[in-house]
């Protein structure tokens, strides 16, 4: 009885092949929306060369965040 509101599976659900025309595809198609999404940034290799991980640059982000809004109340 537990297995009574389960739906049976047909036996053609997955075709043993798939027809795939992949020269109409479009090459990144997604890929700046899902990098801009994610908040991936590219570094320059001048930057990079000071930055080897994401913690590097999180770190010294942070430093210049909590630096910034001292140095703006001093100037009001």
């Amino acid at each position: 009885m537990k297995n009574q509101h389960k739906k049976k599976v047909p036996d053609n659900f997955m075709r043993k092949e798939y027809d795939f025309d992949y020269s109409t595809g479009t090459r990144g198609k997604y890929a700046r929306k899902a990098t801009e999404k994610n908040g991936y940034v590219k570094l320059t290799d001048d930057v990079h060369k000071y930055f080897k991980t994401s913690e590097d640059v999180n770190n010294a982000l942070r430093a210049v965040i909590e630096a910034f809004p001292k140095a703006r109340q001093r100037a009001v």
